[in-house]
């Protein structure tokens, strides 16, 4: 049963990519992130940021951009096909980016419409676009999206990241150990 589809506003999304750096950027002055870190985390999202602007540019405020999770079938077949493409590479000694060919086949698989895709293509024609077409940190926030799609949200109970966080806001409003005298 295929899944919901989720309408992409790239305006908005580059203004939450905007907001993500000013807090990257608060918590390296706050001193919670070493500035080499927030330099690195911020080099990706920066990146992606720019490259909606472009599409945005490209493509106009007007296209349609949506993605969708993956059923069960087709995340088995995007893992075969991505277990070929690994032993393929490691077969013929092909230098691969594993990390942007993920991206590639990723954000091929969820992507459902975008400016540069034919209608119906297939998985794999959608994988070709996706790799030969848009900017690569455009694949890079599409195949963030589609990971976000296909992430499981179980509002019951914390995510560990949640719980890192609030572990952290315990310790900074804990009472000093220190005597005053």
């Amino acid at each position: 049963m295929p899944r919901d589809v989720i309408e992409l506003d790239l305006e908005e999304e580059a203004d939450q990519l905007a907001d993500r750096l000013d807090t990257i950027a608060e918590r390296q002055v706050d001193g919670e992130i070493p500035s080499q870190e927030a330099a690195h985390l911020a080099g990706d999202v920066e990146q992606q940021m720019w490259a909606l602007e472009e599409a945005l540019e490209e493509y106009d405020a007007d296209a349609t951009w949506s993605v969708r999770a993956f059923t069960p079938g087709e995340k088995a077949e995007l893992t075969g096909l991505i277990r070929r493409a690994k032993e393929q590479a490691d077969r013929t000694g092909d230098d691969v980016d594993v990390e942007a060919m993920l991206d590639n086949y990723w954000a091929g698989a969820g992507l459902v419409d975008a400016p540069f895709l034919e209608g119906g293509a297939g998985l794999q024609e959608r994988i070709m676009t996706v790799r030969d077409e848009p900017n690569p940190y455009l694949v890079q926030f599409i195949a963030t999206r589609v990971t976000d799609e296909n992430t499981l949200k179980n509002g019951k109970r914390s995510s560990y990241t949640e719980r890192v966080a609030a572990k952290q806001s315990d310790q900074s409003a804990a009472p000093s150990s220190g005597r005053q005298s």
